[in-house]
């Protein structure tokens, strides 16, 4: 038998889970196209995790969240019944205390890291009075049992007091690359193929409804068992309900399965659309990243969405699906760039754009990850000398490095043997542009890409230094000089 040991299957039922994801459908006048909106929560197994967490933590939640997005499950979840006040605003504490006092569900949004020292009492629920009161400040107020506090802030890596931690349960709201992955995917194919958007709507309701009709037929099952007396066998009116409910609840199984068949067809035809996807992920994540170079560098998902979205009305129009995918990442990776750049100080530009290279290179596996690494980090070979008079040993250690890699095999020894064609070749002007002077040239596959990595580790001298980085970098601009200009 097996058993499901994961986290979420232990704090949530499916059905609940259902519940958080039940789909309504809003007509766009302007796209006229079907776009898919829940609760406001993302499609991805931590967000799960965290939306139960907060529902049934005993301590009261602190959502770690950037950019928003457990704020508006929050929201959309409690609708009317929340009371949402921002932090530090004019007149927070006079309704802080009447939330208290009539049991209300309040959300402080956009803490920061130093929380006044009034809340303190109740954050650690400090009551008084046999607790039927706590005090705020110098007042002692009535405390409602149903009361219930949510704190929100927008800092991307806080750092609370090690109290306010203990006495808060810290839930991390921050985008995944899954969740965003299948929100992006959601938005395209609403934009590409609406039917197909509508279909999944209505299946995916459909599989929602069924797990809450189940859920509610077990529970109703479970209930007249347990409030039944006497003989089961005897009691004709609870045997008739109970085979009812069974069999109810076969055909809600079996119009389960056949749901998720079709689900499964729906998600291969939207499958096709996710490299679309994948390309904003990355950029998304390399541009979220950028607040670790200078803390000016912040954008929105908010924005980032807006800017996809726009690109994909630009993109150009084909009946090849494959060709139509092509224009899409294109139209996405030039906008999102331009977007991003403009924002960028110049010294930053250079920085963000081989990042971003690297990674979509790195993602379609035309640059092996070893390979990177040795670029990278300059490995050497520690020998007693350089045989050869225009490298110095250290250049010589690097050189003897990169031979161990399968492409470069021998090449130290073909340095050794034709040293002067190969000073000659190091000292050109642009030795990115000319043909290595290898002696047995099918053992060596040069792409430019490779010439690169050979230069980075002929560093000899000062002259060399500048033409292998300038080597480096006009090989990474050349796949990339489309988004330069």
């Amino acid at each position: 038998m097996r058993i499901d040991l994961k986290p979420l299957s232990i704090m949530i039922d499916d059905a609940d889970i259902a519940e958080w994801l039940q789909i309504c459908l809003l007509l766009s006048l302007v796209r006229n196209c079907f776009f898919r909106l829940n609760q406001g929560l993302p499609a991805d197994e931590t967000s799960y995790e965290n939306a139960a967490i907060l529902l049934y933590c005993l301590r009261w939640p602190l959502m770690v969240d950037p950019q928003g997005q457990g704020l508006r499950w929050i929201k959309n979840r409690y609708t009317d019944k929340l009371i949402l006040v921002r932090y530090k605003s004019k007149g927070y504490l006079d309704r802080l205390e009447m939330a208290i006092s009539r049991g209300d569900t309040l959300l402080l949004e956009c803490i920061d890291e130093q929380l006044d020292a009034i809340l303190d009492p109740i954050i650690s629920r400090n009551l008084i009075r046999k607790g039927t009161a706590i005090k705020l400040g110098d007042k002692e107020i009535i405390y409602h049992p149903n009361f219930r506090l949510i704190m929100q802030t927008r800092l991307a890596n806080p750092h609370f007091r090690p109290e306010i931690q203990a006495q808060t349960t810290l839930i991390n709201f921050s985008t995944t690359r899954d969740g965003l992955e299948a929100q992006l995917l959601a938005e395209i194919v609403a934009v590409e193929r609406p039917d197909l958007e509508k279909s999944k709507f209505e299946v995916t309701k459909q599989q929602n409804e069924y797990k809450i009709n189940l859920k509610k037929l077990e529970d109703s099952l479970l209930a007249r068992l347990a409030t039944a007396e006497g003989n089961f066998i005897q009691n004709i009116e609870l045997v008739v309900t109970l085979e009812r409910t069974v069999n109810t609840a076969l055909e809600i199984e079996q119009k389960k399965l056949e749901a998720e068949k079709f689900s499964e067809q729906i998600d291969r035809t939207r499958e096709l659309y996710r490299p679309t996807a994948i390309r904003a992920c990355i950029i998304y994540f390399i541009m979220n990243d950028l607040a670790k170079i200078h803390p000016m560098y912040q954008f929105s998902l908010k924005a980032f969405r807006s800017v996809f979205l726009k690109a994909i009305d630009r993109a150009e129009q084909n009946e090849d699906l494959r060709v139509r995918i092509e224009n899409l990442i294109d139209a996405i990776t030039f906008a999102s760039y331009s977007y991003i750049i403009r924002g960028l100080f110049e010294e930053h530009k250079l920085i963000f754009t081989v990042q971003l290279l690297l990674q979509i290179l790195t993602e379609k596996r035309e640059i092996d990850l070893l390979e990177l690494d040795l670029l990278l980090r300059n490995p050497q070979e520690i020998h007693s000398g350089s045989p050869i008079e225009f490298l110095n040993d250290k250049a010589w250690g690097s050189i003897k490095a990169l031979s161990l890699v399968p492409i470069f095999h021998g090449l130290d020894r073909d340095i050794e043997t034709s040293n002067k064609r190969w000073k000659k070749y190091v000292e050109s002007e642009a030795p990115e542009l000319e043909k290595p002077p290898v002696e047995n040239a099918k053992h060596f596959v040069f792409d430019n890409f490779y010439k690169s990595k050979m230069f980075f580790f002929f560093r000899a001298n000062g002259k060399v230094n500048r033409q292998c980085n300038n080597c480096v970098f006009f090989v990474l601009f050349d796949r990339i000089e489309c988004f330069m200009h």
